[in-house]
């Protein structure tokens, strides 16, 4: 399958009513929408006038209406350049089974020739996760309707009820699907014990489970845990080794499922069908959704990848020092994915502008906020259109800028996918706050996981390992190859102590570095890190990490940081709050600088951005190259503006003029 990338798209949950989705696809050159919901909580909601739209995930009443909506607009919004995918849960459905609400009432009739086929059970309960005794596990979520139900993914019933409802978009026109709610944990069911038992064994001795299951299982009062009990007498090594592989199998569970429905199933029935999962990484913590699973299944079989941000990225605070930015989510996902599309959902409805530049600079797609929640008539839609198709036509007028292009870095910042495995919830602190003290020092960096050390590092003039603590023997010779050719390394804390898979080095890799740092290296010691809880809103405490030019830390990091470097490849004098990625686009000899400017009217109603500048710009011009012109490129004006330059020791010097929310500073080369 070709692959499609895309940094312009829509998204949409509920498809929208007062936006005319067909205008926007045409004026905002927009390569991707995804609208509407077509799984199991549309089926069981649909008909149900009394609940709010969103949550059957379309706007009408009646399954039939809103399958000829959509079987309507798709074909119009393809025709206007946009491809279309589809929401659908993975897991979760709303009702009541006690009162025959959802899927529970309507059985019988979704299950109709004009419909969805046959049904795959004789009822929606068949298929659905069961606490201890077999109950139905079910809870109530405040402000949404009924009860919440989830389907069993052992449970071959739940993909038999999924494979028509797939089956159906597709006929309609779909190009594809982001699966939402793929993250249940395994239920108390036969199914998901049998699939554990299976799995184990194929681990472990019989002896070994033996001594290490508790033949009792889950204790009575467990209402969702998984249907494997582990002794709590058992030895320790073996009691861990066991509990790790259950962690895992949930991971890999979840992966096969969707591998089942989707890769397998509708890619038989579509073979170019775009597939990604609706997964969640607030502020770039150690845990999400696929984060245990090996880098080989990693999104395979995705194409793009999508991580909600949590609920503080939606706004700014400058002063608090708090951007609500998604560079290092951005940074990592690039790393992880080896640069498949993205989107990093900020649900941010006022930054419009800005959520789009944040996206262009770092090769990701910004989903122009959920218009779909249009209930609000005191909205403009000019308010949305404007700024939103200016900046998406931006992009798409400079596309060839912008992708195909490798990152143009000067720092490799590593990654601790292997803690991260183990679930070490802290493990990514340290890298948080030097990567944004880089952020903050305009430092050019990119992110690399510990598995790309050694075939990635070379390509770096420094490399920061903060805190890395698990390296192989054969990393931890590549590092002292690197100083001793000429490369800078920066670390912190028990760099290097133990092995890939946690057991101490006779002695650590770097121990010797830290008694007596030679010439080429920082150690920033063992510390403390992590953001402050700051409150911005009523009742809202926020993770603020400290501003580099603003903390001790910071400044000393930086300062080190350069004088390792003798110079670094980008100096300016724009403020913190400004952000910049570089970018060396295929088949043309340039530089590309994206810059973001972060700073607004926080107290508007709309988007009021406060311009920066003019800022001035000493680059590192590639060796062996000419700098033949520099232009200016923003979105709000048509036509470049070629800046005055001047080159002298192997820079280029030039002034931006001034930046409103985001543009990009072209250095051609000849």
């Amino acid at each position: 399958m070709a692959e499609f990338w895309f940094n312009r798209m829509a998204e949409h949950w509920t498809v929208p009513q007062r936006l005319d989705l067909v205008e926007h696809v045409r004026r905002g050159r927009v390569q991707l929408v995804q609208m509407g919901t077509y799984g199991p909580m549309f089926y069981g909601l649909a008909d149900d006038a009394e609940v709010e739209r969103s949550w059957a995930g379309m706007p009408l009443i009646g399954i039939e209406e809103n399958l000829a909506l959509a079987g309507d607009l798709i074909p119009r919004v393809q025709e206007a350049g946009a491809k279309v995918v589809g929401q659908l849960s993975m897991g979760w459905i709303y009702g009541d089974h006690e009162t025959g609400k959802g899927l529970f009432g309507n059985w019988a009739r979704i299950w109709t020739e004009d419909l969805l086929g046959p049904p795959p059970c004789d009822e929606v309960a068949a298929a659905l996760q069961r606490t201890v005794g077999g109950k139905l596990r079910c809870w109530p979520i405040e402000g949404r309707p009924y009860r919440t139900y989830s389907g069993c993914m052992c449970n071959p019933h739940w993909l038999a009820l999924l494979k028509p409802m797939v089956k159906k978009a597709i006929e309609l026109g779909m190009d594809g699907f982001n699966a939402h709610h793929n993250f249940e944990q395994f239920c108390q069911c036969a199914y998901c014990r049998h699939y554990l038992l299976e799995h184990l064994a194929r681990e472990f001795s019989n002896d070994e489970l033996q001594r290490g299951l508790d033949p009792a299982g889950p204790p009575a009062t467990a209402e969702y845990s998984a249907p494997i009990a582990v002794r709590a007498a058992a030895p320790r090594d073996l009691r861990q080794r066991i509990e790790r592989l259950l962690a895992r199998l949930v991971y890999r569970r979840r992966k096969e499922f969707f591998d089942e429905l989707f890769v397998d199933y509708g890619r038989a029935l579509k073979p170019d069908l775009l597939l990604a999962q609706w997964y969640h990484k607030y502020d770039l913590s150690a845990w999400d959704e696929r984060c245990l699973l090996p880098e080989e299944d990693w999104a395979r079989g995705e194409d793009y990848i999508w991580y909600s941000q949590g609920g503080n990225k939606n706004f700014s605070n400058v002063d608090q020092g708090h951007l609500g930015d998604t560079g290092l989510s951005a940074r990592y996902a690039h790393a992880m994915s080896g640069g498949k599309p993205m989107i990093l959902n900020k649900y941010d409805g006022h930054r419009l502008r800005l959520s789009i530049a944040e996206a262009g600079a770092n090769h990701s797609a910004a989903l122009a906020f959920h218009w779909g929640q249009d209930a609000n008539s005191d909205y403009a839609l000019d308010d949305y259109m404007g700024p939103v198709c200016r900046y998406q036509r931006f992009l798409a007028d400079h596309e060839e800028l912008i992708h195909p292009a490798r990152p143009w870095s000067q720092v490799g910042l590593v990654y601790p996918r292997r803690a991260e495995l183990e679930q070490e919830a802290d493990c990514v602190e340290p890298l948080k706050q030097l990567g944004r003290y880089m952020e903050d020092g305009h430092v050019l960096f990119d992110m690399i996981l510990e598995d790309q050390l050694v075939a990635k590092g070379d390509g770096y003039a420094a490399l920061v390992l903060p805190g890395i603590e698990r390296l192989t023997a054969a990393e931890g010779a590549f590092l002292r190859r690197y100083v001793a050719g000429g490369g800078k390394v920066v670390f912190a804390g028990a760099t290097g102590d133990l092995d890939v898979d946690g057991t101490p080095h006779a002695a650590g890799l770097l121990a010797d570095w830290r008694s007596e740092v030679p010439a080429g290296v920082q150690y920033l010691g063992k510390r403390t890190w992590g953001p402050e809880k700051v409150a911005l809103r009523p009742e809202q405490e926020v993770p603020v990490y400290p501003v580099a030019q603003r903390d001790e830390l910071g400044r000393q990091f930086l300062k080190g940081l350069k004088d390792l470097l003798g110079a670094a490849w980008l100096e300016t004098d724009a403020p913190w709050f400004v952000r910049v990625r570089a970018w060396q686009p295929d088949g043309i000899e340039a530089v590309v600088l994206h810059w973001v400017n972060y700073r607004q009217d926080e107290s508007s109603d709309i988007e009021v951005p406060q311009p920066v500048g003019p800022l001035q710009v000493r680059l590192a011009v590639p060796d062996g190259q000419r700098v033949e012109r520099v232009e200016w490129l923003y979105p709000e004006r048509e036509e470049a503006v070629v800046l005055p330059h001047h080159r002298r020791a192997g820079r280029v010097y030039f002034e931006v003029p001034s930046l409103i929310v985001y543009g990009l500073s072209v250095v051609y080369l000849d």
